[in-house]
Formats: structure tokens, C-alpha cells, sequence
């Protein structure tokens, strides 16, 4: 039943933009002229300089799309499963080199690690201890705070056990494909702001690097869509809302590099939240640029047989 519930919204949230009822609506967004973009060629993975045109958006629209969710209570093959928390686990991969923490996709509804393992293995691959980590769903026992609360657990706890398989802790890097974007950009900007049930206590961690991989960064743009998650009308209870958008914490981990990587045929998260996520970085002092891939859809940008190499020189290149 649970299960079906989450599908539904998941649906919701991504189809019910394209109906004339509901506006998803972003500031009008133009790439400052000191901020780089860079684009992706289909045919080679060689990247050339350019700049974004003059980005103007009152509504997004997107549609269909048919998602099938696992459960999987076993580690995925070449991993260590750890607990992180009384009730998560995690997967480790590799040994020696910077951490990577791995968030996945699934609308905050649906979604597992196992859906990016390919991509956890071959950030590995790359000489990096890969910690790919689970967190409550929003009809799982997650939405706001939780879901960000294990989040932020999980930064912690690779930060205090990558040395335990050579990894460098002072090399953090936060790595989320869509939905785990999201997550991933508020943990990596907020720092450890984040307390709940965690086998690590809460310190200074501080990522590093995010790396964003198409991303809805501005949930205020999803209105209502996202009352599930946050529990609340934005009307009445602003503040779950406020909270859980990473652009609350522009200004915070001011030594963040951060780089984002979209496709321009995403019709399921469209390209202007990366586009209105940079600007928004820039205008605060950050170093970010924005990879934008010609031809690639949403699944492609953490598909390593497709553009995945992207997110993977981008994490530890």
C-alpha cells in the first residue's frame, strides 16, 4: 500500500507540472558574464566552453514518465554493507583516495542505492572510497527533517571511517543524481546543521565538493507537489519549506566548489533548475559551473554507458 502511494505522488510531482493547474515557477535567470558553463559534445565526451543564452521560465513542463522500485536488503556485489544509523546502511566501494558520498534518485518518494550502484563502482574505480547511502523516504518514515537528517549522517559518518579503507577525509565529496541533487545540496551547503539518529556524533564536517546531477535544487518552484514530502502548506508552515531549500544556505561553506551537469533533453527535471541553482551560486562567490549535455535525458547523466563519465570527472577528475 505504501508502496503505491509513493509511486502515485512520485507521478504527481513530475506529470502534474505540465497541467494548466498547477505553475511551476522560476525567477527569471540570466548566467552572470564571469560564470563559465560548459557543454558536452554527444558524439565525444570533449567539452567546450560556452555560455548559457538569457533563461526566462513561468512554467515548466514535463512529462510522463514510468518508474519501477526495488527493495534491496542485500549488498550490491564488490561492496562492504555498513550501518550508518539504528535502522540504514550503506555501501562502501573502493579504497585509497577521496570520499565520495553517493545520494540516489526517486522524486524523495521511491529510489534505492542499487540504482546507482554502476555509478558508485565506477567513481571507485577511479581510486575513491564511495560511501552509496540510503535515506528515509517521504512515506517511509522520511520527508522533512528526516530525510535530510540521514543525509547529513551519512556525510558524517564517512568523513569519521574513510580512513579505515585509505580514503582522505579532508577530501569530502557529495555527489546526488536528481531528487538526491536536492539532498545532497542542502547537507553540502548547510554542513552538519542536520541532528538526528546517527552513529556519529555531529561536528564541523564540511563537504568539499557537490557535484549535482540533474537536480530540482529550488523546491519552492514545485509548490504543493512537495507537501508530502515537507509535511506542510507553504501558506501556512513556510518554514519545513524554507529549511529544506538549498538556497537558504547560500553563504554557508563559502570553499565549496560545486558542479552541476544537466542534459538538454531532461523532460522530467528541466534544465532550468541547474541553470537558476549556478546563477544563484555565482552571484554568491562560489566556484561553480554548469555542464550542460546536448541530447541527454534524465537517466543519462548517472548512467555511466551513457554520459556518467561526466559525474565521475567531475567527483574525483
Amino acid at each position: 500500500m505504501r508502496r503505491t502511494a509513493a509511486l502515485a505522488v512520485f507521478a504527481l510531482v513530475f506529470v502534474a507540472c505540465s497541467s494548466n493547474s498547477v505553475a511551476t515557477t522560476l525567477p527569471a535567470t540570466t548566467v552572470p558574464p564571469n560564470t563559465s558553463s560548459t557543454t558536452a559534445a554527444t558524439s565525444t565526451t570533449s567539452l567546450t566552453t560556452t555560455s548559457l543564452p538569457a533563461t526566462t521560465v513561468t512554467t515548466t513542463t514535463v512529462t510522463t514518465t514510468t518508474v519501477t522500485t526495488t527493495t534491496v536488503t542485500t549488498p550490491s556485489p564488490g561492496a562492504v554493507h555498513v550501518p550508518f544509523t539504528s535502522t540504514l546502511s550503506l555501501d562502501i566501494y573502493g579504497s585509497g583516495g577521496p570520499t565520495v558520498v553517493l545520494f540516489h534518485g526517486g522524486g524523495w518518494v521511491t529510489g534505492s542505492p542499487a540504482d546507482i550502484a554502476p555509478l558508485a563502482e565506477a567513481i571507485a574505480q577511479r581510486s575513491a572510497v564511495v560511501f552509496n547511502a540510503p535515506y528515509r523516504l517521504t512515506f517511509e518514515g522520511g520527508g522533512f527533517p528526516m530525510t535530510f537528517e540521514d543525509a547529513a549522517c551519512a556525510v558524517r559518518f564517512a568523513a569519521a571511517h574513510t580512513a579505515e579503507y585509505g580514503g582522505d577525509p579532508d577530501r569530502l565529496i557529495v555527489v546526488g543524481y536528481s531528487a538526491g541533487a536536492q539532498i545532497a545540496a542542502v547537507v553540502a551547503l548547510a554542513g552538519d546543521t542536520f541532528d538526528g539518529d546517527c552513529l556519529v556524533e555531529m561536528n564541523d564536517t564540511l563537504p568539499t565538493r557537490l557535484v549535482g546531477l540533474a537536480g530540482p535544487y529550488n523546491t519552492d518552484a514545485l509548490g504543493p507537489l512537495l507537501e508530502p514530502f515537507f509535511g506542510t502548506d507553504p501558506a501556512v508552515d513556510p518554514e519545513p519549506w524554507r529549511l529544506g531549500n538549498p538556497l537558504t544556505y547560500l553563504g554557508r561553506n563559502p570553499d565549496l566548489v560545486v558542479r552541476l551537469i544537466h542534459g538538454d533533453q531532461d523532460q522530467i527535471v528541466p534544465l532550468v533548475f541547474s541553470q537558476y541553482f549556478e546563477q544563484q551560486l555565482s552571484d554568491h562567490g562560489y566556484d561553480v559551473t554548469l555542464t550542460v549535455v546536448p541530447g541527454a535525458d534524465h537517466g543519462d547523466i548517472a548512467d555511466p554507458a551513457a554520459y556518467g563519465g561526466l559525474a565521475v570527472d567531475a567527483a574525483v577528475g
